[in-house]
């Protein structure tokens, strides 16, 4: 157990000082804060720029009813055709132009003209005003008045109250959007630091049999003891990385959001609506919309819809283990390897679980109790993605027990044969490897 720690401090030590692990504990919460922030920042950049939008009604009454919308600046043409003004289109300094016809009480239809792409908040608007006017002239023909138009007219709030099977009341708020960012933001940081040491290990193990320093090590070391150390060593610097990265973008993300957007610092409260049948007075939290609502706002008030307590535990637990699972699979391919050319080979079918997981994650999230969901985070190898991806949606504590179960097994099996073959491959130099000499091994006692 000492030659083992001292293996784990060697490893530490090493990659701690070296400048690209500083570089990259830098540079990477400022390349994650980046992907979050400058896109608020355009979108900002782009709500201070005002567009100009023409509007020739052929009706004379739909385009009265059009106002100002965001950044929009409607202004209805009058006395001209649609054909007049496209010949006069470059001149006239409009972004675009709302053609409402004659026949649009007959075909429902109306066209958005113009030389940019057209923004779907735009055509949302348009057809918002044009399908209520329409649907107001359909009742005022039927005699029907505008005061009954309007209080029948009344907004229907949808709210999501979660139950238990037994049918009670769960008091949480339900937001698949929001649930679903950080399920999916979880999932992608494990898979990529899950791999990203696991070839860290697999590329230590290449450089120290390649350049004939393990033999000086295993004459000191058992092989054993030398991978448990280089194991352990990467997979400590990894998380004390993973930590400094979590800490310093929240951070920026949180210092950018204060000093850049402060009228979204502060949340606005949702409205309570009442549950007015029998005497169930449960309050449910209206849904609001994330059309118009930034990335980053939803991550930040999804906080209190997560039970955070269980997401971190499980975070740590699926990484540490995710890691040791495939970092022994990495160590004993690396045993085995002479080059760097032979990597790849070997690289890509043992994390094509991991690959195969990411691809189904959009599937996980949108439906994290089906069944492509439940099996995969039971199986040892997809897992540390799957459960992570179906931990803010809420999950039996027998699913997370089982799957953790399930895991910590596989990962003992997959140490014990790995070290046996890595025990044998490291001391192989110039032999190609073949399944038959790798089953041979792993027979041995």
């Amino acid at each position: 157990m000492n030659k083992i720690r001292l293996i784990f401090i060697r490893e530490c030590s090493v990659r701690l000082r070296k400048r690209s692990y500083i570089l990259m504990s830098i540079l990477g919460p400022l390349l994650l804060a980046a992907i979050v922030v400058i896109p608020l920042l355009l979108k900002k950049i782009d709500k201070n720029t005002v567009k100009q939008v023409a509007i020739i009604d052929e009706t004379y009454i739909l385009g009265e009813t059009i106002k100002n919308f965001e950044n929009y600046r409607f202004t209805i043409i009058q006395d001209t055709t649609l054909e007049d003004f496209r010949k006069h289109y470059k001149a006239s300094g409009y972004d675009a132009v709302v053609f409402i016809p004659k026949n649009i009480y007959s075909s429902n239809a109306c066209i958005i003209y113009s030389h940019v792409w057209i923004d779907n908040a735009l055509k949302a608007y348009i057809g918002y005003v044009l399908r209520r006017d329409l649907e107001y002239m359909a009742l005022l023909k039927e005699k029907v008045t505008i005061e009954t138009i309007k209080r029948v007219s009344t907004p229907v709030f949808v709210g999501v109250q979660k139950w238990t099977k037994e049918g009670e009341y769960i008091d949480e708020e339900i937001s698949m959007t929001k649930k679903s960012n950080i399920a999916m933001i979880a999932a992608i940081i494990i898979y990529l630091f899950v791999f990203m040491y696991g070839v860290m290990v697999l590329r230590g193990v290449i450089e120290e049999k390649t350049g004939r320093v393990v033999e000086i090590l295993v004459s000191s070391v058992k092989p054993f003891q030398l991978m448990a150390g280089k194991i352990i060593g990467i997979g400590t610097v990894g998380l004390i990385q993973f930590i400094v990265w979590i800490v310093l973008t929240f951070s920026i993300v949180y210092g950018a959001q204060v000093v850049l957007f402060p009228e979204t610092y502060t949340p606005t409260p949702l409205p309570e609506l009442q549950d007015s049948l029998g005497n169930n007075n449960h309050s449910l939290l209206q849904l609001q919309s994330d059309t118009n609502v930034d990335y980053a706002i939803n991550l930040f008030q999804a906080i209190d819809g997560v039970n955070w307590t269980i997401m971190l535990s499980s975070f740590v637990f699926f990484f540490i283990f995710g890691y040791l699972l495939y970092a022994s699979l990495f160590a004993a391919i690396g045993a085995f390897i002479d080059n760097d050319s032979e990597t790849q080979q070997f690289v890509i079918p043992v994390t094509i679980p991991l690959m195969l997981t990411l691809f189904l994650l959009g599937n996980i999230v949108a439906n994290p109790s089906g069944d492509i969901a439940l099996w995969l985070s039971f199986i040892p190898f997809t897992s540390p993605i799957a459960m992570m991806a179906r931990l803010p949606f809420g999950v039996p504590y027998w699913h997370v027990l089982l799957s953790a179960c399930i895991l910590i097994l596989t990962c003992l099996i997959s140490i014990i044969l790995s070290a046996k073959l890595y025990r044998t491959g490291i001391l192989l130099y110039g032999k190609k490897i073949r399944l038959q000499t790798i089953i041979s091994i792993l027979m041995k006692n």
